[in-house]
């Protein structure tokens, strides 16, 4: 396994920070990148209120992202172990046909899928052709970068075409962020 934020070789011994080394219990591929901790979940809907977790987030072959939550490091593990399983085997029907993944976008616009059978969320799925977004000043299939208009139709930009984005001390980003009173924009 690595380490998400070094890419360095970790082995099994995977560092859940606030609790320490964990030992993993599954034969993860070595390829595996992983990463673990102790963090928030926030809530978008109004009332529901986030919640402090243990988690593992893995991204193994076959799979680009699986998160399991839990009580302990055990729990965490076994919950990634379960959902990389899944994607791997998909449906029965589908894992005796080797038919794989049946992808679809779910509405995402940067090429990333959901497979409708087991849910596997993957990037670079798609290509901006394949999902009909072309750049709006030269015509290329596109999944970089796009903005919606007032009238809810998307312009899409290739990269050659984005706008530079402005450096923004950390203070300009603070109040970009929160406002000039430091509350979160709503």
């Amino acid at each position: 396994m690595k380490a998400i934020i070094t890419g360095e070789d970790i082995g099994t011994t995977i560092d859940f920070r606030s609790i320490g080394p964990y030992l993993a219990r599954h034969l993860w591929p070595e390829e595996t990148v992983v990463s673990a901790g102790h963090g928030v979940v926030l809530s978008h809907t109004p009332g529901k209120p986030g919640y402090a977790t243990l988690f593992m987030e893995v991204y193994p072959p076959g799979a680009a992202f699986i998160r399991g939550e839990g009580e302990t490091p055990e729990a965490c593990e076994d919950s990634c172990w379960k959902q990389y399983q899944f994607a791997l085997n998909c449906t029965p029907e589908r894992a005796a046909e080797n038919a794989g993944h049946e992808w679809e976008p779910r509405g995402y616009k940067n090429g990333a899928g959901f497979c409708k059978h087991c849910g596997t969320f993957s990037s670079r799925i798609f290509t901006g052709e394949q999902l009909g977004q072309f750049c709006r000043d030269c015509g290329v299939g596109t999944t970089h970068d796009w903005v919606e208009q007032d009238d809810g139709h998307y312009v899409f930009l290739c990269p050659e075409h984005t706008p530079p984005i402005p450096e923004l001390s950390p203070d300009e980003l603070f109040k970009m962020l929160f406002g000039e009173n430091g509350k979160a924009h709503e």
